[in-house]
């Protein structure tokens, strides 16, 4: 029986992440998915150049842009080249990496623990409500804890094996991991300590490491040095190497209260471990190691608290950017409930409490699910409503203004080109600039214009320019008149 749990596991992981899977692209965090699947659509129907990925918020520019390594967009692009152009597909691939990633952490924790470990931490990885949530949005993140895992274990197998096989293949999966998110270089700490208990004192002499790292780094160091060409010559980049200003290198951050009360308990505590988790997860920590190689995850935690550190805004600011944290975290919990539980709950005290524990884990787990999902309700979403009347009112090929804050989300379910607006920014000067290159609409939502002068902009904006559709909630202003 023991041996088909694991897919069971997988099933209910499945069907935990195809609730909903036909969302279009709204609610939590739509703006990276948005971007994300602007990508793939834009592949479709410009041509598959791969090393030129483009987005919507380009103007009257072609949209190349800097990015991290486009291949989880590339793959969706070609599935529509098959099956037709439809988020489902991208939705699908996620969940289908997710479910790569449960099995293989599976078997790395059966590796270096035990086979009821192993299980119970795959359980708490596939129901937890952000890993559901990223397990089946339309972004990078399931692709990125796939290789993640995948390439920890494999380089696992080559240190005990010597198999080319398994040295090709982590190396392989650590350089996508890296890829697709640069700071996830520091995965190399916990691999640097297996290669440590293989080789102690000689790790330095292993050319085989050294081999390693260069197929590693080196796909890494050439995308990056082509995508950032790709933004001296087009200017459009997502923040990649914004040092201090964006995403990572904000020292000021990292050492305030608000920053670890936001990543330890607001985002990993309550929202990830729905807070009984995060004390059965605490309790883990305190268990004894038996062997040296179990402690790889303690050395996993180490790096990705080194992660928040380094990326500290994008940690701070973004949910899903804690997502590693999940691989070995699990695993902790695992244990809890390895030495612990027992089917016969009645007769054991430490059993009865973790059952009551593992019941208030998915109710609240459930609660707080169903607040992302309603997000994903096309009736609450005024972006959606206002994009389905932009298709009908505007012509296929106009460039439109988006009043979004600089959110794709509106750009994407449009269907447009453009440009994006804060609505402060609407003065002549910016809309003639706009207009000498093509901006034929603006569109938008009257909860944007919220202070006094913003209201007084709207007020211009209403007289001074075509209404197209106005039902005091949403509007479509016309910039240019007709020939």
């Amino acid at each position: 029986m023991k041996k088909n749990v694991i897919f069971l596991l997988l099933g209910l992981a499945f069907i935990l992440r195809i609730y909903k899977i036909n969302s279009p692209i709204i609610g939590m965090h739509s703006w990276r998915q948005a971007d994300t699947a602007a990508i793939s659509r834009n592949y479709y129907e410009n041509g598959y150049k791969f090393f030129y990925p483009q987005i919507d918020w380009r103007g009257d520019s072609p949209g190349y842009i800097e990015t991290e390594f486009p291949i989880y967009s590339f793959i969706v692009a070609l599935m529509y080249e098959i099956f037709g152009v439809s988020e489902v597909f991208g939705r699908l691939l996620s969940v289908v990496f997710s479910l790569i990633t449960m099995y293989f952490l599976y078997l790395l924790v059966l590796k270096l623990v035990d086979k009821n470990t192993a299980l119970w931490s795959c359980f708490f990885f596939a129901i937890f409500p952000p890993n559901i949530f990223y397990s089946r949005t339309f972004q990078p993140e399931s692709a990125l804890i796939m290789s993640l895992v995948l390439g920890v274990y494999f380089f696992s197998q080559w240190l005990d094996t010597d198999k080319k096989r398994c040295f090709f293949l982590s190396s392989i999966f650590i350089a996508l991991a890296c890829l697709l998110k640069l700071p996830s270089l520091y995965i190399g700490l916990p691999l640097l300590y297996l290669a440590w208990l293989k080789f102690w004192k000689k790790i330095l002499i292993q050319w085989s490491l050294w081999l390693y790292g260069f197929l590693v780094l080196l796909p890494v160091a050439l995308w990056y040095y082509h995508a950032h060409k790709i933004f001296l010559n087009y200017g459009l980049t997502f923040g990649i190497w914004e040092y201090g200003s964006d995403k990572w290198g904000n020292w000021n951050l990292v050492f305030t209260l608000k920053f670890w009360n936001r990543i330890l308990f607001q985002n990993l505590a309550e929202d990830y471990f729905v807070w009984i988790g995060f004390v059965i997860f605490i309790i883990g920590l305190s268990i004894k190691r038996k062997t040296k190689q179990e402690k790889l995850f303690d050395i996993w935690i180490i790096s990705l608290v080194i992660y928040f550190v380094i990326v500290a805004r994008g940690n701070y600011v973004h949910l899903y950017y804690q997502l590693p944290f999940m691989i070995p975290a699990t695993v902790f919990l695992g244990k809890v409930f390895m030495r612990n539980f027992s089917p016969h709950i009645f007769k054991n005290k430490k059993s009865l409490v973790l059952s009551i524990c593992l019941i208030g884990i998915l109710v609240l787990g459930a609660g707080r699910y169903s607040i992302y999902m309603k997000k994903e309700n096309t009736k609450h979403s005024e972006e959606f409503k206002l994009a389905e009347i932009v298709k009908q009112k505007t012509k296929e090929e106009s460039l439109i203004i988006a009043v979004d804050s600089n959110d794709p989300t509106l750009l994407y379910l449009s269907h447009k080109k453009g440009w994006h607006a804060f609505s402060g920014q609407l003065n002549d000067s910016f809309l003639s600039q706009k207009k000498q290159k093509g901006a034929e609409y603006i569109i938008g939502n009257h909860s944007s214009f919220k202070g006094e002068s913003e209201q007084k902009i709207l007020g211009s904006l209403f007289r001074n320019y075509h209404v197209v559709f106005d039902d005091e909630k949403s509007f479509i202003l016309k910039l240019i008149k007709d020939l």
